[in-house]
C-alpha cells in the first residue's frame, strides 16, 4: 500500500516538474513587447511585415498606416483602462455580502458600454486602414482583418494557430 502511495506521488511529482519546466522554457521564449510579452517577437511592428507581404501596401500606404495605427492607439489606452477599471470595480463586488442583482446588472452594464466603445473604435480604425487599400489590395486586406478579428475574439484559445495562418 505504501508503495503505491509513493509512486503516485512520484507520478504527480513528475509530471509537475515537467510542466514546470514546460513554462520555464515558454517564458524564457518570449520577448517583451511594451507592457506585455509575445512569443514571435514582432508584436504591433509585424502587423506592418504582415501588411506588405499579404495586403502588398506600399511604402507611402505602410507610413500612413502607421500613423493611423498611433492615432488608434492614442485613442484604444483610455478607452482599454477604462475598461480595466470598469472589470476591477464589478469584480470587487465579490466581497460584498449580499450584493443585489440590480448593482450587478449595472456594473455588467458599465463593462458592455466599455466594450462597446472599444469595437467602434476598432471598427473605425479597421475601416480607416481598410480605406488605404487600392482595389485590387481589399481581398487579401479582408482576409486578413477576418483572421485579425477571429484571433481578438479569443486570444488565448486561438492565437498560435492565427498566428500560424496570418504569417503562411
Amino acid at each position: 500500500m505504501a508503495i503505491a502511495k509513493n509512486k503516485v506521488l512520484l507520478i504527480i511529482v513528475g509530471v509537475l516538474l515537467l510542466t514546470n519546466l514546460g513554462m520555464l522554457l515558454l517564458f524564457v521564449n518570449m520577448k517583451p513587447q511594451g507592457n506585455r510579452f509575445v512569443r514571435d517577437g514582432k508584436g504591433r511592428q509585424g502587423m506592418m511585415e504582415i501588411l506588405e507581404k499579404k495586403a502588398g501596401f506600399s511604402k507611402q500606404q505602410l507610413n500612413a498606416y502607421q500613423q493611423l495605427r498611433d492615432q488608434h492607439w492614442v485613442k484604444m489606452k483610455p478607452l482599454l483602462a477604462d475598461m480595466r477599471n470598469a472589470k476591477d470595480s464589478f469584480y470587487r463586488l465579490l466581497y460584498v455580502p449580499d450584493v443585489p442583482d440590480s448593482v450587478l446588472n449595472n456594473a455588467a452594464m458599465i463593462i458592455g458600454q466599455k466594450q462597446q466603445a472599444i469595437d467602434l473604435q476598432t471598427f473605425h480604425h479597421f475601416q480607416q486602414v481598410r480605406n488605404l487599400c487600392d482595389p485590387a489590395q481589399r481581398p487579401g486586406f479582408d482576409t486578413l482583418v477576418h483572421q485579425v478579428i477571429y484571433r481578438m475574439s479569443a486570444p488565448f484559445f486561438r492565437r498560435d494557430s492565427m498566428h500560424r495562418r496570418i504569417n503562411r
